[in-house]
């Protein structure tokens, strides 16, 4: 069985230039920086909402985190190895996640939200550019 994954968004800030004094892009209170899931890399993901592919609640999660200046990912649990037995949920279905290079960065994130995340994991990005 062939696993397609979505592409992985990641928030970028562009500035223009000559513009005067631009203004700061809204940060989050993790304690951590995100970090921009690569191909290979071993991260900590959590997980914000793992839903059927196309639910409106993966865009209802993601939104409010990439105006926090976080690198969010949209996509199958394929594409992080070990997400799926990690979060007992099947390898088609889809989150929202935000990943980190420590364990520490992931679990003050988690602190920060709103309602719990559905699981913490420490995964293989296998679907990232």
């Amino acid at each position: 069985m062939t696993v397609r994954c979505l592409a992985r968004v990641s928030l970028v800030w562009l500035l223009g230039c000559g513009s005067p004094a631009p203004e700061e892009p809204p940060t989050h209170t993790s304690g951590g920086e995100s970090a921009a899931p690569t191909h290979g890399a071993e991260v900590f993901a959590v997980y914000v909402v793992v839903a059927d592919p196309g639910a409106a609640a993966l865009e209802e999660a993601a939104a409010p985190l990439r105006e926090q200046a976080l690198h969010v990912s949209v996509g199958e649990l394929g594409c992080d190895e070990g997400a799926a037995e990690a979060l007992g949920a099947a390898p088609e279905a889809h989150a929202v996640s935000v990943t980190f290079d420590t364990r520490e960065d992931a679990d003050a994130f988690a602190a920060t939200l709103s309602e719990p995340p559905v699981g913490i994991a420490r995964v293989t990005v296998r679907c990232a550019d």
